[in-house]
């Protein structure tokens, strides 16, 4: 037995070493074929827009391992800084530092699942790359900040017209559900997390996140259950309003907005909603949740619940309605009271929305083949695998920023790809080919070298002028030996 742990040990210790020499082995590959690419760059650059300055060190970090690698530096003629084409080339400067963009990719998803610690641990065990805790928390405000900057990108385009419809996801009916998730905050946050009239045992210290769901219907799997399709989620800290036109300029590039024929929005009931379902002549009902949770915490006789239930059932709002009044109208507890007080007015409020699309009697579009439309209401379970479960569930707290960023890679990780609505916009105007190279005949006798090779074809100083004994002897050093036999003391 003795032997046979022995023989265990020897392997996931050879297991280590092979797996450390292949990194090692890849880190010398992926050095040379960095050099070589910039050779190439170097060769093939427009000298007439990049100069060169010199050459510099630096390290790349790769599921490999760190690469150290040299790059040729250059300084950009209309005076806009200083730029190493081979680090634009391999992406270092999109907001990753000096980690490559697969190793950026594969710490944000393992950060999406587990606390920064454990995705760091678990990075530095699977990869040839340690890192630190406080790396992979680099790599998730990376990430987050381009989306932000994509964002507020789009909507500006978006504002002043300036780009046209994006999206390529056509569906005549679009299916849209929000809600707020309230996140414990950090430190000062948590003084002014929640409004003082607002303010209540569960929400001290917290601020609400909204967050938005769009999908195009529902696809029905082989074992008889159903999924959305083509989900696409957004969540921010940003003002209700802001955050509405916000997630209005993503759906135009997710999504054919002009060829959807109806919006559906699915809410608590929220006054931003209603805004953002009137702002896009939208049908709004009440999120089915929402309806239960606050019939179960106003009334508490099972009987009478399921008397009010029955009576939603039967599509009877006012009857609904009736049988609140009633129990409110027997009812002496003070706190009772005001709970049922509580509930009325907030089915009363939304009684143009408690009944589900499907009970209003609205004409729809027939859905194309392959596709189902279902009873709403999936934002509860969708804030879960989403938001909840890696921000809310664990006992963390957020900064604004932190939050945003990780919400932003969150949404986008589980619904369209980290990567899908990054660098989709035009950033600058097309880039210019490089020069075909020159034939021998056609080159220029100056090319190569570099700016300011006039002095190599003017006149020997102090020609035209009288010779004094210094004079004469800068014209002997120049006129009779080589630049590189003079020695400099």
């Amino acid at each position: 037995m003795e032997n046979i742990t022995e023989g265990i040990m020897e392997i996931k210790s050879l297991e280590k070493t092979i797996f450390v020499w292949v990194c090692q082995l890849g880190c010398k590959i992926m050095e040379g074929y960095l050099r070589q690419w910039d050779q190439i760059l170097m060769s093939q650059r427009d000298t007439n827009q990049y100069r060169y300055v010199d050459c510099r060190s630096r390290g790349i970090k790769t599921i490999m391992g760190t690469i150290p690698y040299e790059r040729n530096y250059y300084k950009k003629t209309d005076g806009s800084g200083y730029v190493a084409l081979l680090d634009e080339a391999i992406g270092l400067e999109k907001g990753t530092g000096l980690v490559s963009e697969y190793l950026a990719e594969q710490i944000a998803n393992e950060c999406t699942d587990k606390s920064y610690r454990k995705a760091a641990e678990s990075v530095s065990t699977l990869t040839g790359q340690p890192i630190s805790r406080m790396g992979a928390w680099n790599i998730v405000q990376g990430f987050g900040g381009r989306v932000q900057k994509q964002v507020e990108r789009l909507k500006e385009l978006d504002d002043s017209g300036t780009v046209g419809q994006l999206g390529n996801v056509s569906s005549p009916v679009l299916f849209a559900e929000f809600d707020d998730i309230w996140l414990n905050m950090q430190r000062e946050e948590r003084k002014k997390a929640v409004e003082p009239e607002k303010k209540g045992r569960r929400r001290i210290g917290k601020k609400p996140m909204h967050i938005g769901t769009a999908y195009t219907g529902w696809e029905e799997k082989r074992d008889g259950s159903y999924e959305t399709m083509n989900k696409f989620a957004f969540a921010g800290f940003s003002e209700a309003a802001v955050f509405a036109t916000r997630f209005e300029a993503l759906l135009r590039q997710r999504y054919d907005m002009d060829g959807i024929e109806r919006l559906i929005i699915n809410g608590d009931g929220e006054g931003w909603i209603k805004t953002v379902a009137e702002n896009n002549d939208a049908i709004l009902q009440l999120d089915p949740f929402h309806k239960s949770q606050a019939i179960m915490r106003a009334v508490k006789d099972k009987d009478e619940r399921k008397k009010i239930h029955d009576a939603l059932n039967k599509k009877d709002v006012e009857k609904t309605l009736d049988h609140i009044s009633a129990l409110i109208a027997k009812t002496s507890d003070e706190p009772t009271l005001k709970k049922l007080e509580a509930l009325l007015t907030y089915f009363d409020n939304n009684k143009d929305y408690l009944l589900p699309w499907q009970e209003r009697g609205i004409a729809m579009p027939a859905p194309p083949e392959g596709v189902t439309y279902r009873n709403m209401g999936l934002q509860e379970h969708n804030n879960c695998d989403l938001i909840t479960q890696r921000m809310k569930h664990r006992k963390g707290s957020w900064s604004p920023n932190g939050a945003t960023n990780m919400a932003a890679v969150l949404c986008l990780r589980n619904t369209i790809g980290i990567n899908a609505m990054l660098g989709i916009l035009p950033e600058m105007p097309e880039a210019v080919a490089p020069p075909e190279p020159l034939s021998a005949a056609k080159t220029p006798q100056q090319d190569g070298k570099g700016y300011g090779a006039a002095w190599l074809y003017a006149k020997m100083p102090f020609v035209e002028t009288f010779v004094t004994a210094g004079r004469d002897a800068i014209r002997g050093l120049l006129g009779q030996r080589k630049i590189s036999d003079l020695k400099f003391i």
